[in-house]
């Protein structure tokens, strides 16, 4: 099998070339070959290509041998070089040999030139191989200096008269000073200093073992380290010195204390707890919480007061005397500390002199009691009490230990407050009992209410329906009347019969608004009212709608605009409609002159009205879960005007019945028609009408902040979105 060989020829006779490249492949070679002249040429072909040899000649017009091996070194490559020549003395070929070449040979003379070769590529080979395994101990040494000064813990070597090495760079940094001076130095002073190293740590037995001292705190360097020492032995060799780890567990020790601190706190909470959750009297529960105290905190001294008729009374005491509690039984108002704790501040001080009545503090100081803090007792912002603490150590209670003892306190409140409720909740039980008896006596006369009710409230609705009925008639007949006299008759009539015969005309007119009002909302409150629903497109039923007041509007300069998305929408084609007159005759009453209106309908998916819970709850406290359960979808009618709006807090009543809004001066925003405040009925029947549908209604603030925005959101039956009147 041919091996490959790429090889630079540095010869200007091509024939010669020739003759080369033969003599290789006779011997087994299948050749890459490039030939260069010049040193330029030379330079080229070594950047841009590479190659296991160049061979070169020893002379030539325009170059020469030690010429291309210097160009060969110039370029860091480490290839063999080979001269071949038919003209070269030994004296020549020896420089060569000196200067870098690997071997020559005499032209003519190939025999040697197929072993010369493999001879050469073999320990190039070598070359290669020896330099990586090189690299490869230059950054192993890199990396692992770089990994030994990144070491956290202080590492030291030393010999085995304690005198260091070396060590990393977190020695120089704990001792602040520079690696120079520490080299040579005896371990044990610089931890110690100069004088007698008190411990073993850093003495040498003769037979070293891997060990881990106690923690130690050295007079050199703040906080708490760990040190380990281990031999450093060479391959199997003896020992030829020490490695010393040293850890900063500082911190560790930091979190050691906390925890215990912590551990303790808890246990005390526990154990105070678990006396407060028992079933004795509040007085001896009381003693043993502060039994607990002294035994958990370390207290000496301490007692509870509770207000009582204005002051404060002795309750549980422990460590006190006779005398000092005899004298603390009760604790006066007029106390600087003691006003403030009926405030609710905590106090604490190094000592009682000062704060406390002179025959007190005097009883107080003979006892030892030296640190001392008080804590309110507090239900929300009512002080019923104060626990009292104190110490014979000379301190001031730390943030912590006032915190705790807070913490204490208001358990002690809670059991206070559970005695007290209980107290209470006896007087409520027995209060209870009478008046469970009262109750059973009424309950007979209220189901006889509630049946008289029902009763009335449907002959109020027969009634109501019965008179609307009756009335449109005669309604009817008058206003007819009354029209055709002042359109039609021709008659003559003063301005003052005018003025009487309009008034009469606009008051049955707004009579007859009453009694279709009435009706319509003694339908509703039936519950009997079914919606025959058919498919409708609401933009173009709006607009028939809107055409029943083209007259009256005449008169009014208000622009009016109705378009949106032209669905089928299946709704009740008469309670529809009444429910878009009351909306348009409302923005039309409440929009003045020069006002503008909007009615706008579109589809709107489950997802977006979902959306919708921030407005529509108000006015339905069961959104989402009264919508439809099988409407994915929803059409949208919104009525905007440009109108005098509706207050913030009025938004939700005006569904109710027989409300209004304001003083009727707000209602007369025209000069010819819609001046009448109305019956308060108009929106109950939208929302009557909306309920019917299994729909929602609601008001919201035009986008400006001006007038009003009513919605009418009607579901869409699966299968309805096709097909419209």
């Amino acid at each position: 099998m041919k091996r490959q060989l790429r090889v630079l020829l540095v010869e200007d006779s091509q024939d010669d070339m020739l003759l080369l490249l033969r003599e290789l492949k006779n011997g087994g070679f299948e050749t890459i070959h490039e030939r260069v002249e010049t040193a330029g040429a030379m330079r080229k072909a070594l950047a841009e290509n590479s190659w296991d040899m160049v061979i070169s000649d020893y002379r030539m017009p325009q170059f020469d041998a030690p010429g291309a091996l210097k160009v060969l070194h110039e370029s860091g490559l480490d290839l063999p070089f080979i001269i071949v020549s038919g003209k070269i003395g030994e004296d020549l070929a020896v420089a060569a040999m000196k200067s870098g070449a690997h071997d020559y040979l005499m032209k003519g003379n190939f025999s040697r030139l197929v072993p010369a070769v493999d001879r050469e590529l073999r320990e190039a080979a070598e070359r290669r191989k020896h330099r990586r395994a090189e690299e490869a101990i230059r950054q192993g040494k890199i990396q692992w200096e770089a990994a030994f000064d990144s070491v956290s813990d202080l590492i030291i070597l030393t010999d085995h008269d304690g005198r260091i090495i070396r060590c990393n760079k977190r020695v120089t940094t704990y001792f602040q000073c520079q690696y120079a001076s520490l080299i040579g130095k005896n371990i044990g002073e610089l931890f110690y200093g100069e004088g007698e190293i008190a411990s073993r740590v850093f003495q040498f037995p003769h037979k070293f073992h891997a060990e881990v001292e106690e923690d130690i705190v050295f007079p050199m360097l703040t906080g708490w380290y760990n040190v380990g020492s281990y031999p450093m032995r060479a391959e199997e060799g003896e020992s030829n010195g020490v490695v010393f780890i040293i850890k900063d567990i500082t911190k560790r020790k930091r979190v050691e204390e906390e925890k215990r601190i912590i551990d303790r706190e808890l246990l005390t909470l526990y154990a105070i707890a678990f006396r407060l959750n028992s079933k004795q009297s509040l007085e001896k529960i009381m003693g043993d919480l502060l039994f607990q105290l002294h035994n958990m905190l370390r207290i000496d001294f301490s007692c509870i007061h509770l207000l009582e008729k204005g002051g404060l009374t002795l309750k549980a005491s422990l460590g006190l005397d006779n005398d000092l509690e005899t004298s603390l039984k009760t604790l006066s108002t007029s106390l600087t500390w003691v006003s403030h704790m009926l405030k609710g501040k905590l106090f604490r001080a190094k000592a009682p002199i000062g704060h406390l009545p002179a025959e007190v503090a005097q009883a107080v100081v003979s006892m030892g009691m030296h640190a001392w803090c008080t804590i309110p007792l507090t239900i929300g912002t009512d002080v019923i009490g104060v626990l009292m603490v104190a110490s014979r150590v000379r301190k001031s209670y730390s943030d912590r230990e006032v915190f705790l003892l807070t913490s204490i306190a208001n358990q002690l409140v809670v059991l206070i407050e559970n005695y007290t409720l209980y107290d209470q909740m006896k007087e409520k039980a027995a209060e209870l009992q009478r008046s469970r008896k009262a109750l059973k006596e009424n309950l007979l006369e209220v189901k006889r209410a509630n049946i008289e009710l029902d009763r009335l409230n449907v002959a109020k609705n027969s009634f109501i329906g019965m008179a609307s009925h009756e009335l449109k008639t005669p309604i009817t007949s008058i206003m007819g009347g009354v029209q055709f006299l002042l359109k039609y008759s021709g008659l003559q009539m003063t301005p003052e019969q005018e003025s009487i015969l309009t008034s009469v005309y606009e008051g049955t007119g707004q009579l007859r608004k009453l009694v279709e009002d009435l009706l319509s909302i003694s339908r509703i409150e039936a519950q009997g009212i079914i919606p025959q629903k058919k498919p409708f497109n609401l933009v173009t039923f709006c607009r028939e709608v809107f055409e029943t007041f083209t007259l009256p509007l005449s008169r009014r300069q208000i622009s009016v605009e109705i378009f949106g998305d032209e669905l089928p929408v299946p709704v009740d084609e008469s309670l529809a409609g009444l429910a878009m007159r009351n909306l348009i005759e409302n923005a039309i009453k409440f929009t003045p002159d020069g006002g503008s209106i909007t009615i706008s309908g579109r589809l709107a998916e489950k997802g977006e009205v979902l959306g919708y819970a921030r407005v529509v709850r108000p006015f339905y406290k069961a959104f989402p879960k009264n919508l439809p359960a099988g409407s994915g979808s929803f059409y949208r009618l919104d009525f905007s005007d440009s109108g005098i709006g509706i207050p913030l807090e009025e938004r939700v009543r005006i569904f109710e019945k027989f409300y209004g809004v304001g003083d009727i001066a707000y209602h007369s925003s025209g000069t010819f028609d819609f001046m009448s405040k109305g019956s308060g009925l108009g929106l109950s029947i939208v929302r009557g009408v909306m309920d019917a549908h299994r729909g929602m209604v609601w008001t919201t603030p035009g986008s400006d902040g001006n007038g009003s925005v009513f919605t009418l959101l009607f579901p869409l039956d699966k299968g309805e979105t096709r097909g419209s009147r």
